[in-house]
């Protein structure tokens, strides 16, 4: 049932696209400032899970407390920029947000895919921090937040690679 939902939907995108004559954006602007900043953070975020290999201790914390500020800071600017970018406006996506409803799904919104990782990134930075803190950071949990931030980072970055089109 799903699989024939998700056929309908594109089926009704498409038409919509087709039958309107006119270029459809469904997407925001490609924004190369946002790409450069993604670019620099993630290397600051592997330098630092880098430095951080085989774990760490609490008594020693003071000493990254201000990169994880950096990071924090870094990767919830990214969300706001990325929030603030509007979704284009246009007959073809109320049509298609109208027909979406109709059929009981979510209709296209301004949460944009890189918009939510980057905030993920910065949760997972923060709870890092949090737990660095309290008892410094054993070489799995390390291991477990870098695989968070990765696959964040990755989907933040090939959505807004995707922009460039």
């Amino acid at each position: 049932m799903k699989l024939i939902k998700l056929h309908f939907s594109f089926l009704v995108l498409f038409s919509i696209i087709l039958f309107t004559g006119c270029e459809a954006t469904l997407a925001p602007a490609y924004d190369q400032a946002i790409v450069k900043s993604v670019t620099e953070n993630s290397e600051l975020a592997m330098r630092f899970f880098a430095e951080l290999d085989g774990g760490t201790e609490v008594e020693s914390f003071e000493l990254r407390e201000e990169t994880y500020n950096v990071l924090i800071g870094a990767f919830e600017s990214l969300k706001l920029q990325a929030k603030a970018r509007p979704v284009p406006k246009n007959v073809a996506l109320d049509k298609i947000n109208q027909l979406l409803q109709a059929r009981g799904s979510n209709g296209i919104t301004g949460d944009y895919p890189s918009a939510f990782a980057f905030e993920q990134i910065a949760k997972t930075f923060i709870k890092m921090k949090v737990v660095d803190s309290d008892r410094g950071l054993k070489p799995l949990a390390l291991e477990a937040f870098k695989g968070q931030v990765e696959i964040f980072l990755d989907q933040a970055i090939t959505y807004e690679s995707f922009l460039k089109r």
